[in-house]
């Protein structure tokens, strides 16, 4: 098929002036919304960085973390201390443990 031609005498010139003058004031204030809107999103995103919220947050996740870091040191330590007093007090029982737990890391080892 072939596509129909308009005559060109036709065509009403005005009309689509008109018309294409409408799609471009509406393309226009859609620009404006647009741009307002984002505008108006990276205000809430600056208020938001600078106004402390962040840094409060932070600032309270740092101290959580010291807090857990100063447990687990705590615990480390309470640890060490257990084994040492185990070890010293059955030293045999002790040596013969980490010999058998030296053989079946080397087997596991072997296999991977």
């Amino acid at each position: 098929m072939s596509p129909k031609r308009s005559d060109p005498s036709s065509i009403d010139l005005d009309y689509l002036k008109t018309e294409f003058e409408k799609f471009r004031a509406g393309l226009g204030d859609t620009a404006v919304k647009m741009g307002g809107s984002a505008n108006a999103a990276l205000e809430q995103i600056t208020e938001y960085l600078n106004g402390g919220n962040l840094s409060s947050r932070v600032a309270s996740i740092e101290e959580e973390l010291e807090i857990l870091a100063a447990r687990l040191k705590g615990t480390g330590k309470d640890a060490v201390a257990k084994l040492e007093t185990e070890v010293s007090s059955r030293p045999l029982a002790s040596l013969a443990v980490a010999f058998g737990l030296g053989v079946l890391a080397s087997g596991l080892l072997r296999r991977g």
